[in-house]
Parts: structure tokens; sequence; C-alpha cells
């Protein structure tokens, strides 16, 4: 959040100034953001023992953020073309080198 500043919002939409940001942690993955939100609540899952919780947790938040990333990406490729296509390119989506 920090790293998009004023861009950072809740909805789906982009501003006329905004840019492709490749700064931070955007320079490793494209939604940094979605990754530490999953580390974190299937983190809480591990440390509290419930392996029940966390395949429910998992499976609920990859969904949700699985169809949230295709809409923002969506967004993005529509914006800004192949500025984006080509950060996607050398980026994954949450997991560096991996996905």
């Amino acid at each position: 959040m920090s790293v998009l500043g004023r861009f950072y919002t809740r909805t789906l939409h982009v501003t006329g100034d905004q840019r492709v940001v490749t700064a931070g942690p955007y320079r490793l993955i494209r939604h940094p953001g979605y990754a530490g939100s999953l580390l974190v609540w299937t983190g809480y899952c591990v440390g509290s023992g419930n392996w029940i919780a966390l395949v429910v947790v998992a499976a609920l938040m990859f969904a949700a953020y699985g169809w949230r990333i295709r809409s923002e990406e969506l967004l993005l490729i529509d914006t800004f073309g192949e500025e984006y296509t080509a950060y996607q390119r050398r980026t994954n989506r949450l997991v560096p080198l991996v996905y």
C-alpha cells in the first residue's frame, strides 16, 4: 500500500496520471498485497494447528484473489497495454519465480 501511495484503492479503477508500479515488492511480483494477506491468514491457520481451517481458508482466498487478480490484470492491460504485458512477462503474480 505504501509503494502505491495515492494510487492504492480498494476498487478497480485507474486514474489519469497513474503508471505501472515496478518499485519495491512490485519488482518481483505483481500482487504483493494479496501475497501478504495469503501468508498472514494461512500462517495463522498453520500456527493454530487447524489443518481443516488451513485448507478452507486457502481455498477461499485463492478463489477470491484469483478472480480479483484476473479482473485487475484485464483492467491494467486495457489501460496500459504493452507496458503492462511486458511487466507481466518479467514478473510472477504471487510467488517469486513460481506463480
